[in-house]
């Protein structure tokens, strides 16, 4: 039997994509695509009062079940480790490539990080791009 993991190691509900329309969107019409060796970052602007949420897609091109599953387990750890990379407002879909099967946890973290600064630039433009959405024609 193992020990459960603390609640503070789950990704939150509120913190996760679940509905097919917000994968569809990002997928057909993403507002940044950054990608990396063994997976690409879609990112979908959203409320920016919202916090920064994380969607998984790993096809059955990335492996079986087992190997699927370890992906997605992945890229959610390493999403949580690096959340506040992302900011708040933004929807991160996440298409796992048949070479994230063979990673392990720190080449995922590393890839991530080799990123790190087009993410902030990114997040910071979508951002700036939401706000001015949600301000209104008053703040022209």
């Amino acid at each position: 039997m193992t020990a459960a993991r603390p609640a503070t190691a789950r990704l939150p509900r509120a913190e996760r994509v679940r509905k097919r329309p917000d994968f569809v969107r990002a997928q057909t019409s993403p507002d940044a695509r950054l990608r990396a060796q063994s997976f690409l970052l879609l990112l979908v602007a959203t409320d920016p009062a919202a916090p920064a949420r994380l969607g998984v897609v790993a096809s059955k091109k990335v492996g079986g079940a087992v190997e699927r599953n370890r992906a997605k387990r992945l890229l959610r750890e390493a999403f949580r480790r690096n959340k506040a990379l992302f900011g708040a407002g933004v929807d991160v879909v996440v298409i796992a490539y048949p070479e994230l099967a063979a990673q392990s946890l720190g080449g995922v973290l590393a890839e991530l990080e080799a990123l790190a600064g087009r993410i902030r630039q990114k997040t910071a433009e979508l951002a700036r791009r939401a706000a001015r959405r949600h301000a209104g024609p008053a703040a022209s």
